[in-house]
């Protein structure tokens, strides 16, 4: 039954986008049509795909995945969307799997008025939670590092509408709303939730080097998790941005905020004032800055000292944030962000660092790092080697819930067969460490041919 569900999904995705394919463009700022084709077939064999302790045996999989994408632009309007899902054969240790798996779902749509846009995302995906590589989701929060044989499934929606645009008096109204649902999992980590909201936000231009914004914001979140986690928060702002000289800018601003929670029967508020400071001075390469902010969350106030830095290099770009955060109990961690990118004469080079806190549903804050990087190398015209890794911690400042880590390395080859055909083969492995437990290790190779390609006007 879940596979006809989710093949009618796909077949669905699918009809959509080409239902669009007369009025579709290309994405690379030229006005026309495009649509973009694909599929990929793989072969794999993986030791312990599903991170169990102690480990399984091994699981033999392959899996040929279409996608499907397509897009218009026009002087006033874009569209984009996106589809993809694979038809996949596995004989792990304890079944045989016959299954649509991982199915994918992407639409943008931005239309440009006089002094106006809208701007709709929606985004839909299911995968294996043993499979997720990054542990965190910056488009839900969610948080995904426990091994589990379950699946994830996420749904996103956001709508903006931009009025009053280039006048003394601009308006901006934003509606979200976002799901997570868990199937067939085990673990309590794991529990469906949904999170909706909205906010106003007005600027109101003062004088031609000042500029008065002020923001009303609500947001609603539930969670099914065994204190049935409820949680509202309301909050307003306002504030000034002034340009102090040509390359100078300060931004000051004040508000206050209300948290409402409800778990297991029993209401907490946290509720108090707010305050934002912050400076930037564009430099020769880049520019530097230096922010204070004081929150109020489900956990209490929490204030955040941060400096910032980007830096424009011949061939590689540099933009990182680094600072300290606490809580009103004076517990201090530092959060930060930080990309890297560079290009070589014949490969490049990412690298993006991630750390933040925030109050998770158990009621405690939660500290969240992530680290991901990516190098290639080309040989020759026709072939590419790349490593690439991701790795993961979560950290609860409170309870009794252990940290947690997970890391994730590739190694690739690409050859291409012809213009369209590429060839691919790898090995990797994937390792889950929590305190108190063993490890859990599952090592991968794999090979992989797809074909990409594009047609329009």
């Amino acid at each position: 039954m879940r596979s006809s569900q989710r093949l009618y999904q796909v077949i669905s995705f699918s009809a959509i986008a080409f239902s669009g394919v007369s009025a579709l463009a290309q994405d690379d700022g030229k006005r026309g049509n495009e649509v973009r084709l694909g599929i990929s077939s793989e072969l794999r064999n993986e030791s312990n795909a599903a991170m169990e302790r102690p480990a399984e045996g091994d699981t033999n999989r392959f899996a040929t995945t279409l996608s499907l994408g397509v897009s218009r632009r026009t002087a006033i309007e874009q569209l984009d969307l996106d589809t993809s899902a694979a038809l996949t054969f596995a004989d792990e240790p304890d079944q045989t799997i016959k299954d649509i798996t991982d199915p994918n779902f992407r639409m943008f749509y931005e239309r440009q008025g006089a002094r106006s846009a809208v701007r709709a995302v929606t985004r839909l995906n299911e995968q294996d939670v043993s499979s997720v590589s990054s542990i965190y989701d910056p488009e839900t929060g969610e948080v995904t590092i426990v091994p589990d044989e379950g699946q994830r499934r996420v749904a996103n929606q956001s709508i903006t509408l931009e009025m009053l645009k280039d006048t003394p008096i601009e308006l901006d109204i934003q509606a979200d709303r976002g799901a997570v649902t868990y199937l067939g999992t085990q673990s309590p980590s794991y529990y469906d939730s949904t999170t909706s909201g909205g906010t106003v936000a007005t600027r109101v231009r003062l004088s031609p080097v000042a500029t008065m914004n002020a923001t009303l914001a609500y947001k609603y979140h539930e969670a099914d998790n065994l204190p049935n986690t409820e949680r509202e928060t309301r909050s307003g702002q306002a504030g000034v941005t002034y340009s102090i000289d040509p390359t100078s800018t300060l931004n000051v601003a004040t508000g206050y905020t209300e948290v409402e929670t409800v778990a297991a029967g029993l209401q907490d508020i946290e509720e108090g004032a707010t305050f934002s400071f912050g400076y930037q001075k564009d430099l020769l390469r880049g520019s530097a800055g230096v922010g204070f902010d004081r929150e109020v969350a489900a956990t209490g106030a929490r204030d955040a000292l941060t400096f910032s830095r980007t830096l424009e290099m011949p061939n590689a770009a540099l933009a990182g944030e680094l600072g300290v955060s606490q809580n009103d109990e004076g517990t201090s961690t530092w959060v930060g962000e930080m990309a890297y990118s560079r290009e070589f004469k014949r490969g490049t080079f990412g690298m993006n660092v991630m750390r933040n806190v925030t109050a998770s549903d158990t009621g405690g804050d939660r500290v969240v790092s992530t680290l991901g990087s990516n190098w290639t190398h080309d040989i020759n015209s026709l072939s590419q080697i790349s490593l690439s890794g991701n790795y993961g911690e979560v950290d609860y400042l409170s309870g009794t819930t252990p940290t947690s880590w997970q890391a994730d390395v590739s190694l690739d080859y690409d050859h291409m067969l012809t213009r369209d055909w590429t060839l691919t083969t790898g090995v990797g492995q994937r390792r889950n460490m929590q305190e108190g437990l063993d490890d859990a290790i599952s090592n991968r190779v794999y090979l992989r041919l797809s074909r990409d390609y594009s047609f329009g006007q």
